[in-house]
C-alpha cells in the first residue's frame, strides 16, 4: 500500500513538473492570450458586437451544450451533437447580432447592463510550429436589465485559435456553463 502511494505521489509530481515547465515555456503567449480574451470581453462590454464578431475565423464552431447528469459529461461536451444552447457558426452568430441590432428582440432592447470577467487563462497545446493554439480560462458574465432584473452566468471556456494573417482568430469555443438550471441566454461568453 505504501509503495503504491509511493509511486502515484512520485507520478503527480513528474505531471506536476511537465506543466509547470510546459507553463514557463509558454509563459509570454499566455499573456498575450490573456490581453486578447480581455480585449474580447471588453467589447462585448461596450455592446461592440460586430468587431467581435470579426475576432472569429470563418469556420469557427462555438458551442454552449447543455449539461447532463451523466457519468462521462466532459465527453458529451464536446460531441457536436449533443444538446446546445448555442451551437453556431459564423453565420448563425451573425444572425443572433444582427436580430439584437433590429430593435425586436425581446431580451435585447433595452440597454443592459454586461460586465465579463475573464481569468484563470491557460495554454493547453499548441500546434503547427504555433500558428494553432489551445486556450482555457474562465468567466463570469453579470447582466443587469430594467433595473429589475439580474442574470449571472459563471464556466470554462476551451478555445482553439488560429493566427492567420499575423492576426489570431477564433476557430472553436466550447463553453461549459456551471449551471444546471440557464436562464434564457442572451449573452455571448
Amino acid at each position: 500500500m505504501i509503495k503504491a502511494q509511493k509511486r502515484t505521489a512520485e507520478k503527480d509530481e513528474g505531471a506536476a513538473a511537465d506543466w509547470l515547465g510546459f507553463a514557463s515555456s509558454h509563459r509570454q503567449l499566455r499573456l498575450e492570450f490573456e490581453d486578447i480574451l480581455s480585449y474580447q470581453a471588453m467589447l462585448l462590454d461596450q455592446d461592440r458586437l460586430e468587431e467581435w464578431l470579426d475576432l472569429l475565423a470563418e469556420d469557427v464552431r462555438y458551442m454552449v451544450p447543455v449539461r447532463q447528469k451523466i457519468k462521462d459529461e466532459r465527453a458529451n461536451l464536446a460531441n457536436r451533437r449533443a444538446l446546445c444552447h448555442f451551437n453556431d457558426g459564423k453565420p448563425g452568430l451573425s444572425l443572433r447580432v444582427g436580430r439584437i441590432r433590429t430593435g425586436f428582440a425581446h431580451y435585447n432592447n433595452l440597454h443592459a447592463l454586461v460586465r465579463n470577467l475573464v481569468t484563470n487563462v491557460r495554454i493547453l497545446d499548441v500546434q503547427n510550429g504555433g500558428e494553432l493554439v489551445q486556450v482555457a480560462s474562465n468567466f463570469a458574465v453579470f447582466r443587469a436589465r430594467e433595473e429589475k432584473e439580474e442574470t449571472a452566468f459563471v464556466g470554462g471556456r476551451t478555445d482553439t485559435w488560429r493566427r492567420t494573417d499575423g492576426k489570431w482568430l477564433l476557430v472553436h469555443r466550447l463553453v461549459e456553463l456551471n449551471h444546471h438550471f440557464v436562464p434564457p441566454i442572451s449573452v455571448l461568453f
